[in-house]
């Protein structure tokens, strides 16, 4: 559950965007959003990551790099790039990048709304994008892995209680492995402020993390 001045801020936010960019009103399509953002095992994946994606733009839209893009567009995608989330399932973006269309009904033809169920779909690989308000969303996504030290771990403990049901032994396998993965990316962030700000201290969180993960448990 949301505070309920975020849950205000967010409601607010999101009526107006919905108006803008689908014509109809916000009330209609929030309660899809929140049967995924509000659901209790979303101990990360919640609205409290989407506020926070939808704060980093706020704080970087007017930048030179990326001041010509499609704002509401990237505000949609951020909006329900997780609004389904199942850890059970390898489809997630799609499905949520259908819901998107879904609930904008005969708007989901149009361009701002085809363009942000594509960077929805992005997120699913995070791999390089052509498209910059793609490379964008990407890097906002992925900020939570250059944080200090302490908003890192409370993130990574968070990710942990979603797979909850991921036995201890193969969950430290598996994580590694995704983290080894970026690792080995020449580039974690595919926008230069992104990357100039936060690719050092995401290195370090990451490899600190594996690190731990096959030390095994203290």
């Amino acid at each position: 559950m949301l505070a309920a001045d975020l849950d205000t801020s967010l409601h607010a936010r999101f009526d107006a965007l919905w108006a803008r960019t689908v014509g109809t009103p916000g009330a209609a399509a929030w309660p899809a959003l929140d049967a995924g953002y509000g659901a209790p095992e979303r101990h990360y994946h919640g609205w409290p990551h989407v506020a926070a994606l939808l704060a980093g733009h706020d704080a970087v839209r007017e930048e030179p790099d990326f001041a010509g893009l499609d704002a509401d567009a990237i505000d949609l995608a951020i909006v329900f790039h997780d609004a389904v989330y199942d850890t059970a399932r390898a489809d997630n973006e799609a499905r949520s990048a259908d819901l998107l269309r879904a609930q904008a009904g005969p708007a989901a033809a149009e361009a701002r709304i085809c363009a942000a169920a594509a960077m929805i779909r992005a997120t699913a690989a995070h791999g390089p994008s052509a498209d910059p308000a793609t490379r964008l969303l990407l890097d906002l996504d992925l900020a939570v892995l250059g944080a200090p030290p302490a908003a890192y771990a409370a993130y990574a403990a968070a990710i942990r209680r979603e797979y909850a049901a991921v036995p201890e032994a193969a969950w430290r396998v598996g994580r590694a492995g995704i983290l080894d993965r970026f690792l080995a990316r020449s580039r974690l962030y595919q926008t230069d402020l992104f990357h100039d700000r936060l690719e050092a201290a995401a290195r370090t969180n990451l490899a600190a993390e594996v690190d731990a993960l096959r030390a095994g448990p203290t």
